[in-house]
């Protein structure tokens, strides 16, 4: 673990529970999958955290980018394989709410294993819900999830993952995964205006697929009941194909893991030291 650089203190526990970040939930975090002594998609990772500090109305110069990626690179190589947990902590500062003119700021990285799902990639079942609520900037990762912990609770044990809805009835992405499925020729993903969030993986599969190949849109039930495939996705675990959806009234829709998704599996998942199905 490495906190600013070096290896943390018990002194750095004054600040800590001084911190906005504790206190107000003021900073932004990412994961990135490590394989092969590799992290992934860095690039986008990096972007996905300045994006995120734009939004809390911070420069890109807050931050080293370049000594942050070292150091990604560095504890990457010790680990192997396994995550890293990147989080910019908004330190102590200001009054109330208010934020000091000078606001210090300190960078984590914490190294851990990641268990993997196995069965999740031969496909799951998803529960059908609306989402608890909406974070003030949904596209970004911000370090308060209270909206993720709520819809966390609100899914049945059985179930590795929901399907959620907005207060349109808008599909808009599941608890830590985005929804990608496959219609009338195409690809279609929720846009994130529905409040799906900015995916490092969404990303990855926009970049990859032709224009003319995928969507972003809006669409409700009825549109996932047409479609063909479905999966739910991130950048740690990849693609799960979603074989069924559920609510209190039973089954909804049935989909097989077809060969689009299995296709994609092929493309991503090799990357990602990840099965394929």
């Amino acid at each position: 673990m490495l906190l600013d650089g070096r290896s943390p203190t018990a002194s750095d526990l004054d600040w800590l529970l001084a911190s906005r970040a504790l206190a107000f939930g003021e900073g932004v975090f990412t994961t990135l999958r490590v394989t092969k002594g590799q992290a992934i998609f860095v690039d986008d990772h990096l972007w996905r955290l300045q994006k995120g500090l734009a939004a809390l109305l911070y420069p890109p110069e807050t931050f080293d980018w370049s000594l942050l990626q070292q150091e990604i690179e560095q504890l990457s190589k010790a680990l192997q394989e396994g995550m890293l947990k990147v989080m910019l902590l908004a330190g102590p500062g200001g009054v109330g709410y208010r934020r000091a003119k000078q606001q210090s700021w300190h960078r984590l990285i914490h190294p851990r294993l990641l268990t993997l799902n196995s069965a999740a990639y031969q496909g799951i079942a998803c529960w059908w819900q609306t989402c608890p609520g909406s974070n003030p900037e949904p596209a970004s990762k911000h370090l308060n999830r209270l909206s993720q912990i709520l819809a966390s609770e609100g899914c049945p044990d059985k179930f590795v993952e929901a399907i959620q809805y907005n207060s349109k009835g808008e599909v808009s992405e599941g608890i830590a995964r985005n929804v990608f499925w496959y219609s009338q020729g195409c690809w279609h993903t929720p846009s994130l205006e529905t409040g799906a969030l900015a995916g490092v993986m969404r990303r990855q599969l926009l970049a990859h697929l032709a224009a003319n190949q995928v969507k972003e849109t809006t669409a409700g039930l009825a549109e996932l009941q047409q479609a063909e495939e479905l999966f739910v996705c991130n950048s740690l675990q990849g693609i799960w194909p979603v074989v069924r959806l559920e609510d209190t009234s039973g089954t909804l829709a049935h989909w097989p893991v077809g060969p689009q998704t299995q296709q994609l599996m092929a493309v991503f998942h090799p990357l990602l030291g990840l099965p394929l199905n």
